[in-house]
């Protein structure tokens, strides 16, 4: 089992759309058994709320045909850092953020998402930037780069 938790600010835009985005590529494989996939926020406040998926990740899912499911919003733990084999973070911010939470990275499991692509950098924020369509190729990109990742080294069982 591959355990998989996208990471961004506020847990409402960018890393619930890299799960909903990376489990529909994983389903579509037929490898949805192989994998637990989750995202989380480095801050709090939305979890305090109950916060749901951003309206504006939900409809560009729902322009680009992509089935989503509810997710609210959590902080990232420490003992997350122990439990998923992967944390992918969307910005430099996101991995700063994350290790003053759960320590140094001792075991090179956290990483940008666009870091699996050929052109790494930061994925910039929806709820400031009003642009889900670019968040959204981004979040693409960096999927499918890490899905390819994951494939090319072995770490999945091809059906």
């Amino acid at each position: 089992m591959i355990k998989v938790l996208f990471v961004c600010l506020g847990n409402i835009c960018r890393s619930p759309m890299a799960q909903i985005i990376f489990q529909n590529m994983v389903n579509e494989d037929g490898l949805e058994n192989q994998f637990e996939i989750d995202s989380a926020g480095t801050e709090g406040y939305n979890e305090l709320y109950h916060a749901g998926v951003h309206s504006g990740t939900k409809e560009i899912l729902k322009r680009k045909n992509i089935p989503f499911f509810e997710h609210y919003s959590r902080k990232i733990r420490k003992n997350d850092y122990d439990y998923y084999d992967y944390i992918i973070a969307m910005d430099m911010e996101n991995i700063n953020d994350i290790e003053n939470i759960t320590g140094i990275d001792k075991d090179n499991k956290i990483k940008r998402l666009l870091d699996y692509t050929n052109n790494p950098r930061n994925i910039k924020d929806p709820w400031y930037t009003g642009n889900f369509e670019e968040t959204y190729e981004d979040v693409t990109e960096g999927c499918r780069a890490f899905f390819k990742y994951l494939l090319l080294n072995n770490k999945l069982e091809q059906l």
